[in-house]
């Protein structure tokens, strides 16, 4: 039997999926090599400062800088987040509060019978809390982002303090390791620039042939279907 076109669709899309893979960083460009590059020659400077002419303990700056560079990167789970099951306790509270106040006030109207008018006000009284729990999921997500971006400066400033405060006598070593800082923040800022603008080209891309798939698939259940019921009608 030929394949139909919405078939054809389908195996297409998911060949491109397939072809996709996992995504994987292509430094190309050099960003991340520059990066690293600069990374080492920075990580060099501070931890063995007495090769470039500093000449007093910084035992404690490099230990706020292990906090600064190894500070995990950003992740957000809903699940562990108190915040947010908070959030998701109260609204599915109240949406189902909403949803048996709807369903009473339809039995009242009715005469002690759920219709259907009043079955539809009811889930939709539980959608409008969903909805709003939905608001409330971006906010608590923020408010994770916030925390752990201040977490994250806040390491960064107390490594600058202590910079600060290892400099008397060594003006050179720290201008040069400021210089050195700032090329790495730029090479950096460059390279995760280029890695997210990879990653979101992937992203759409696998997101518009899952789209395609899962719009063919739908064709082809709606054809099976169609197809079904025609057999019925004509038995």
């Amino acid at each position: 039997m030929a394949k139909s076109e919405y078939q054809k669709r389908l195996e297409e899309a998911n060949k491109q999926i397939n072809n996709l893979g996992n995504f994987s960083y292509n430094d190309s460009s050099g960003l991340k090599a520059a990066y690293s590059k600069a990374y080492d020659e920075y990580l060099s400077r501070v931890n063995n400062p007495e090769n470039y002419g500093y000449n007093s303990n910084i035992s404690d700056v490099n230990s706020l800088f292990d906090k600064v560079m190894n500070q995990e990167r950003f992740s957000y789970d809903p699940k562990t987040d108190k915040l947010f099951q908070l959030y998701k306790q109260q609204y599915m509270n109240q949406g189902n509060n909403a949803m048996k106040n709807q369903m009473a006030l339809g039995a009242a109207l009715s005469g002690g019978y759920n219709s259907s008018a009043a079955q539809s006000a009811a889930k939709k009284a539980y959608q409008n809390q969903m909805n709003m729990l939905a608001d409330k999921a971006s906010e608590a997500y923020q408010n994770s982002l916030d925390m752990y971006r201040y977490n994250q400066q806040n390491n960064l400033d107390k490594f600058n303090t202590a910079l600060n405060m290892n400099s008397l006598g060594n003006d050179a070593y720290f201008r040069q390791t400021d210089a050195l800082g700032n090329k790495m923040n730029s090479a950096y800022n460059a390279y995760n620039d280029e890695r997210n603008y990879q990653l979101n080209s992937y992203n759409s891309n696998r997101s518009y042939y899952q789209n395609q798939g899962e719009s063919a698939q739908d064709q082809i259940n709606w054809l099976k279907e169609y197809e079904l019921q025609k057999k019925l009608y004509k038995g």
